[in-house]
Parts: structure tokens; C-alpha cells; sequence
């Protein structure tokens, strides 16, 4: 970073905006600016005054500063292949913006905001373009999206030190639209374990998917959730931003899957939308993540007869459990081991997701739940990931290498459930054999 070119080019900016506004000051306010027009002042300008920034192209400089001032700055090529390469922007502060990979590697962006002004003038003008929300002192933290699937938090100051001018997280989700083949090529999980899971599912048995920020439990779900058969009714409940995009079209253009997307707005919560989705004869509910009172009502649905699928922040799988109950206690004064009882038997299939050092995604474990004759709460692993060796290459490289083995089978309380359910024997007893469970 250099603080004299981008004084000199925060200066250039001004001046061409003051010339701009004296004649035409629609042309570079609001979300359709004339580009054509402020191109052409920019080009008029930088030869009127013979205009040279070291380190700049006359090309590059028209560029920099028409993404300045009619688009996002240094994030305008960054949005522009957030479906290709890129998985995250993080700005820590206006001149701390890093990249974040999807081959693993995070960089710092060669040019950063000119100044903190500018960097929260920017993030204001695309969470106002893209997303219709404000962002200023008296509403200093906010949420977002830019499209279906790209997600953006954002926050200034008072939250924030003044000098910071603007931190902002965009992070897109599931960017490649990764199905089924993909997981298992990229070793997030194996066939056996993504069929199983797909099993329990598309038959009816709740699952719980459980994991940190940015382990991959909303790119799974979304791929499970993907890898439903068209007929069946799906129907995806988030808070506020729609991360999900599971709808199925033919080569004409017609939907040919039964898929709901529904979002929370400032009236009605996700509990009032899960109310209302069991009206819509769902056959699967997708809650995208329980942090709140949605978790008792989402136990509720599941235990009357509806798959539910969703997410929350646990360490494992046997954490997630206790993670629902303590959600659960926001809403509900039941006994604690009565809801225990009542969670378990609402979801008898736990996922546990982690991104890995070496930036891989694996499923770390998949846990049947389940109560015992004698009333206890008991766990049984059925797969899980086993790290053999980890080699630190440098000092964000990591080269990790494990194999998946298979701990378990399920109980033969929960085959009895599924052959009730419809699934056919010769399909249960695929998971029922142990030999030759080590997969790499």
C-alpha cells in the first residue's frame, strides 16, 4: 500500500465527481449510472490534465477510478469472479482486505480502499444497491446478500474504531453448486457414507448437521438437499438471506422439482414460517441454521412425521445435542431430560463437517442417536474421518492426509424404522456390513 497514490487518486476522484455533479449529477447516483459518461469524463480529464499515477496504465488508471466512483472500487473485479476462484472476501479495516481461495490460499489485495471514508462510503453504496440495506452510525452492524447465494456482513463505526473506516465479511455459498459426484471427488465424504445419509433423508429420518463457521454445513445440506428426487416437496426456510437455490429446470426452461424457498422478513420470524410450511404438505424441511426459539418448533415438526434438515454451530455430533436442547430451553420450561429424549428421538442422524488446516472440507462423523431400553440417550458412531499425518509446508500450508472408516451399524431399533418407512431390505443391508470399511 501506498498512502501517496492513494491520496493522489482519492483527490482525482473528487474532482471528477465535483465536475460531474455540476453538470449531470444524476449520472453517478443511485444503482443505474450512466457509465458511458462518466468513462468519457474520466478519459477528458486524465488527458486535459496529463494525469499520471505511478504504477498505472492510462487503462489502468481510467479503470481504477471508474470502479471508484461508479461501482465498489478494488472489490469490482473480486464480485466479478466470486463464482470462479474466489470463496471470501474479508475486509478487516479500509486497508486490510483479504482473499480467500478456493484452492485454499488467502492474499492480500495488491491495492487497497484510499482512505476509511472511502472504504465505508463503498460498502454503504453496495449493501444500499445490492441488498437495500443501511449501513451507517446509527445501524453500524448489518446483513445482507448480493444475489441468491453470496452472503454479506458488515460493520462501522461505533461498533467499529472510527480510523478502521469499515470491516465486511462476503462469503459465498456453495459456489460450484457441488453435487453428489463432487463431494466424493473431492474427498469430503464416500459414496457409501453420502447414499446413506441420502437414504435417511428421502425416507424421512431428521438430520442434524453441526460444524463451525465456514466447515461446509450449508454446501453439504444444500448438495443433499439438491440430490432429492424431483416429486418429493422441499421446502427451505433462512433468516433473511436466501442462500439456497435448489430449483431444477428442463433445456425449455420449466421447473420439474417441488422446491419452496421462504425467508424471514420483519414479520415473520422463522417460527412462524416453519408453522407455516407444515400446511404446505412438505415432504422435507430445511431450517438453514437453528440459533434460537426455531429449534423447539423445528424438533416439533420433525417429530410429526416431517423430515427436517439444518445446521448448528457444535463441536461434534454428540455436541450438537446439547446444543438443540440449550436452543430448545429458550422457548420451553420441559424437564431437561425430557427434552433430551424428545430431541433424540426428533433427529436420529447427527453430521459433523470441519474444515481442515489444509482448507479441505470432511465430514468428521456420522452419529446415529438413539434411546436405550432402559430410557438412556446413547450414542452410536457409524463413520468417521481419521487424520494420519498433518505436515506443516509453511506457514498457512498444510498437507494433511486421512482415511474414512466405517465404526458402526445402524441399531436395529433404527433398521426396524426405516424398513416401516418404506426402504427396501436389500437397500438397508448395504449398510449393514462392516468388512473392508477403511476408504481413503
Amino acid at each position: 500500500m501506498n498512502l501517496k497514490i492513494n491520496r493522489e487518486l482519492e483527490e482525482i476522484v473528487n474532482r471528477i465527481q465535483m465536475e460531474i455533479n455540476a453538470t449531470n449529477h444524476q449520472a453517478i447516483s443511485g444503482k443505474h449510472k450512466n457509465e458511458e459518461l462518466i468513462i468519457n469524463t474520466i478519459k477528458k480529464y486524465i488527458t486535459d490534465h496529463n494525469t499520471v499515477v505511478e504504477g498505472y496504465t492510462s487503462r489502468e488508471l481510467t479503470n481504477r477510478i471508474f470502479n471508484a466512483m461508479a461501482r465498489y472500487d478494488i472489490l469490482t473485479p473480486l464480485l466479478e469472479n466470486f463464482e470462479g476462484t474466489i470463496e471470501e472476501i474479508n475486509i478487516n479495516r479500509w486497508d486490510d482486505v483479504k482473499v480467500h481461495y478456493q484452492n485454499g490460499e488467502v492474499l492480500w489485495t495488491k491495492e487497497t480502499f484510499f482512505s476509511p471514508k472511502f472504504a465505508k462510503d463503498t460498502i454503504v453504496r453496495l449493501l444500499a444497491e445490492q441488498s437495500e440495506e443501511t449501513l451507517s452510525e446509527a445501524n453500524s452492524v448489518v446483513s445482507g446478500s448480493l444475489g441468491t447465494n453470496i452472503r454479506i456482513n458488515a460493520a462501522c463505526y461505533p461498533t467499529l474504531d472510527e480510523d478502521a473506516g469499515v470491516q465486511a465479511s462476503i462469503r459465498i455459498i456453495n459456489p460450484n453448486k457441488l453435487g453428489r459426484d463432487d463431494l466424493i471427488n473431492n474427498g469430503t465424504l464416500t459414496e457409501e457414507i453420502f447414499d446413506f445419509i441420502n437414504l435417511c433423508k428421502n425416507y424421512g429420518a431428521s438430520i442434524i448437521v453441526a460444524g463451525a463457521t465456514d466447515a461446509g454445513k450449508t454446501t453439504f445440506m444444500s448438495s443433499a438437499l439438491a440430490d432429492t428426487p424431483d416429486h418429493k416437496r422441499i421446502v427451505t426456510i433462512e433468516e433473511g438471506i436466501r442462500e439456497f437455490d435448489l430449483i431444477k429446470r428442463d433445456e425449455a426452461g420449466r421447473v420439474i422439482n417441488n422446491v419452496v424457498h421462504l425467508k424471514t422478513d420483519k414479520n415473520h420470524s422463522q417460527i412462524d414460517l416453519l408453522k407455516f410450511s407444515l400446511m404446505c404438505n412438505p415432504d422435507i424441511i430445511s431450517v438453514a441454521e437453528m440459533k434460537s426459539k426455531e429449534a423447539y418448533a423445528a424438533q416439533e415438526a420433525a417429530r410429526t412425521g416431517h423430515m427436517v434438515m439444518s445446521t448448528t454451530h457444535a463441536n461434534n455430533c454428540r455436541a450438537a445435542y446439547t446444543r438443540m436442547m440449550t436452543l430448545c430451553k429458550m422457548t420451553s420450561s420441559i424437564d431437561d431430560k425430557m427434552l433430551y429424549s424428545l430431541i433424540a428421538e426428533a433427529f436420529p442422524i447427527a453430521i459433523f463437517c470441519k474444515r481442515l488446516d489444509d482448507f479441505n472440507r470432511k465430514v468428521m462423523e456420522v452419529t446415529e442417536c438413539f434411546e436405550d431400553e432402559n430410557g438412556k440417550i446413547d450414542f452410536n458412531t457409524l463413520y468417521s474421518y481419521e487424520i494420519d499425518a498433518s505436515v506443516r509446508l509453511s506457514d498457512a500450508k498444510y498437507k494433511i492426509d486421512g482415511h474414512f472408516v466405517k465404526n458402526g451399524i445402524i441399531s436395529s431399533r433404527f433398521q426396524n424404522w426405516l424398513r416401516s418407512s418404506g426402504v427396501p431390505m436389500n437397500e438397508i443391508k448395504r449398510f449393514l456390513v462392516l468388512e473392508g470399511s477403511d476408504q481413503k
